[in-house]
């Protein structure tokens, strides 16, 4: 075990990852459900203008998907506030392990926060947050590289399977519903009423999947940079090292999530593909 990840258990650390387990849990609550609520009224609204004959009805029908597209919007800023407690809680735990220097214009987590988060947390122990497997011999600031690494392509794999996954769902709707206006044969002005209502409903997922498109650009610029470093054996400086952590950082405050069961999903393809690059690397640096 190299000597920086000796201290990844310290329960102190542990309390920091679990406290932003639950923020980020927290903020995923709301995206989740106002996903899953955009998805059942995405099928709901052309049914019910299809199948009510009374215009009045639709008229109000249609005034109502006005307000819950406001509505929508309104909760979506409201998550940006648990995302970057999270975010932060994670850069301390970086900091700490990695014997990295403070931001100074951030402001560091409020610890009785952290202890009444990390109290909430009902998951799985959380150890052995990065690998345990990085050769021991390799220099202290090469292994700080590894593990940001190991940091940026982790949730460029993770995003990238996820944005595949509500592409999917985005291109099926729109064939179901294009199929849907043909058979059923419906008018000019039912069709607006139905593509006005469902507007928020392509505008949240189109708006996800260009933030997770955006997370994927810049952590797979980092990802690079780490990655010709590490394989060609270059020093980098603990100067370099911050301003990388100062990229993961932001990157982490992106809206834009994974949920939790999408995460459960793909952890263990995850993990062995992280796994599988340490040990590359643990054969670049065990060779003369």
């Amino acid at each position: 075990m190299h000597k920086i990840v000796e201290n990844q258990n310290n329960p102190e650390l542990i309390k920091l990852l679990r406290a932003s387990a639950v923020a980020y849990t927290k903020a995923k609550y709301w995206e989740i459900r106002i996903s899953f609520s955009l998805i059942i009224l995405s099928l709901a609204y052309p049914i019910s203008y299809v199948l009510i004959i009374d215009e009045s009805l639709k008229l109000a029908l249609f005034g109502c998907s006005f307000f819950l597209t406001i509505i929508v919007q309104i909760i979506t800023g409201k998550l940006k506030g648990n995302t970057s407690k999270g975010a932060i809680f994670k850069e301390e735990f970086d900091t700490i392990l990695f014997i990295l220097p403070w931001k100074s214009t951030l402001n560091r987590p409020d610890h009785s926060e952290v202890s009444k988060l990390s109290i909430e947390y009902k998951g799985k122990i959380i150890k052995d947050w990065y690998s345990c497997n990085l050769l021991p011999s390799i220099p202290h600031n090469t292994a700080v590289a590894i593990l940001q690494h190991s940091n940026t392509s982790w949730d460029i794999e993770l995003r990238k399977s996820f944005r595949e996954w509500i592409i999917g769902i985005l291109a099926s709707y729109s064939i179901l519903l294009f199929s849907f206006f043909v058979i059923m044969k419906v008018d000019g002005l039912t069709i607006f009423f139905i593509s006005y209502s469902i507007l928020s409903f392509y505008t949240h997922f189109i708006t996800l999947i260009r933030g997770h498109s955006s997370a994927i650009g810049k952590r797979e610029i980092i990802s690079k940079y780490l990655d010709t470093i590490i394989r060609n054996k270059h020093t980098i400086s603990i100067e370099k090292l911050r301003d990388i952590q100062d990229e993961i950082y932001f990157t982490r405050q992106e809206t834009a999530k994974v949920p939790n069961f999408f995460f459960r999903l793909y952890q263990k393809r995850m993990n062995a593909i992280a796994e599988d690059y340490i040990e590359s690397i643990n054969r670049t640096y065990n060779s003369p």
